[in-house]
């Protein structure tokens, strides 16, 4: 793990910033889920929140590995954040790169967030996967669009690839684009057993963008913002899911902006819900058919049942 600062990222150094005082731990425990049974609410916090690239009717997750890298604060505050993320990679089964490792969890931190997303959708098409081929995977320009012009104090952009279902890259950034928008020399791989149930391919992450806005996200302690980071740089969530009415961490915002009491770490089920996408079957046909099962997992963790 290291703290990346050369290259492109270095236009989010000249906007460092220190973040705010440490915000005070409530009790999980005193979040519950009213109105509704716990097998209806955690089906609808799995749809709401589980985004799958366009295009590709599967669901995306690490493979193996993740080397986390922070651009924008000091070393000391950085380091604590990828310690943060790291904990939690290592709680679903994933590696942690060592120092020097290509980074491809990115964390920017920076006063002008707004300005940084406009700057990488727009001159860094090739980062943020803007072309779409096999090894570059997203949830489409669209979305692209509103990562870029979001006004949230985190905001995320996952570039996925598509790989066999044992791994193997059907392409990689080296190959040339070509005019229609694909790339050349993209390998095809077919397999015999594929069928209803299961398919012959995969969705694998290749790299995640996470923009912080320091000044949005004042206020909040490292581990509390490394625990928010952690989720979604672990999982491609929905930017626009509404998550109110459940115990997550992804409601820290909205609660300190409405002065409600935070929930400032990974909630019960903000971790069982990261365990059953990386416990799901990988090569499933269809994201619903993963969401089903991410369901059940989850379900299986919070009750024990």
């Amino acid at each position: 793990m290291r703290i990346f600062s050369s290259g492109f990222l270095a236009l989010a150094l000249a906007c460092a910033a220190p973040l705010g005082a440490a915000a005070q731990t409530v009790n999980e425990d005193e979040l519950v889920v009213t109105g509704q049974r716990v097998d209806e609410a955690i089906r609808d916090f799995v749809g709401a929140l589980t985004a799958a690239p366009m295009g590709e009717d599967q669901v995306a997750r690490w493979d193996r590995r993740v080397c986390p890298a922070v651009a924008g604060i000091r070393a000391r505050q950085g380091q604590a954040m990828i310690d943060r993320l790291a904990v939690r990679a290592f709680q679903v089964g994933l590696d942690v790169g060592q120092p020097g490792c290509t980074p491809n969890v990115l964390i920017f931190v920076t006063p002008d967030s707004d300005a940084l997303a406009r700057e990488l959708a727009t001159n860094y098409p090739e980062l943020v996967g803007y072309y779409g081929a096999q090894d570059a995977q997203t949830r489409g320009r669209d979305a692209l669009e509103e990562f870029a012009s979001d006004t949230r104090p985190v905001r995320w952009w996952h570039v996925a690839q598509t790989v066999t279902r044992d791994g193997q890259v059907l392409g990689d950034s080296t190959t040339t684009p070509s005019r229609g928008g694909g790339f050349r020399g993209a390998q095809v791989v077919r397999n015999a057993n594929a069928g209803r149930l299961v398919a012959s391919t995969r969705q694998d992450f290749s790299r995640v963008l996470i923009i912080v806005d320091a000044r949005r996200a004042a206020g909040l302690s490292l581990d509390s913002l490394g625990d928010y980071v952690a989720m979604v740089a672990l999982a491609q969530l929905d930017p626009s899911a509404d998550t109110s009415g459940h115990p997550t961490i992804l409601n820290i915002f909205a609660d300190q902006t409405a002065g409600r009491q935070m929930t400032t770490s990974l909630t019960d089920w903000d971790v069982a819900y990261l365990q059953a996408i990386y416990d799901m079957q990988r090569n499933a046909a269809s994201s619903s058919r993963q969401e089903a099962e991410i369901s059940r997992r989850m379900r299986e963790g919070v009750t024990g049942q």
